[in-house]
Formats: C-alpha cells, sequence, structure tokens
C-alpha cells in the first residue's frame, strides 16, 4: 500500500497531462501511486496513461460529464 495517492482530474486535456505525469514521477519521493480521473473524457486519455506502462498508474474514467 503506497504511502501517498496522488490523484489528477482532467477533461480532454491529454496533452497536459503527459506532462503532469512526467513530474509526478520525476520527484525523488516514490512510494505513490496515481490516479487519473477523467470527467467522460473523449480524447487519447487513456493511451497517455497506457504509454507509462507503470502499475502505479491508475486510469478511471467516469461515464457521465459531471463537469466538477
Amino acid at each position: 500500500m503506497p504511502r501517498v495517492s496522488v490523484v489528477i482530474a482532467t477533461y480532454n486535456s491529454s496533452r497536459v497531462l503527459r506532462c503532469a505525469l512526467q513530474s509526478v514521477f520525476a520527484q525523488a519521493y516514490d512510494d505513490f501511486d496515481v490516479w487519473i480521473v477523467g470527467d467522460a473524457c473523449t480524447d487519447d486519455t487513456a493511451s497517455v496513461v497506457e504509454t507509462f506502462g507503470n502499475r502505479r498508474l491508475h486510469w478511471v474514467n467516469l461515464p457521465a460529464r459531471s463537469g466538477g
């Protein structure tokens, strides 16, 4: 069980998500997992997450936009 969970909320922002994830993995502290929560994303966000191939990444895409 990781000591820290990083939560990233996103909506069709795959361009900046890649930079955000690179920043998280560049940290010296590494006892964490990352939850990326999409607000019914329709872009390539899921494939961006997959390209990292890291078991600490968890992708969840909501079925409908909450706008929150």
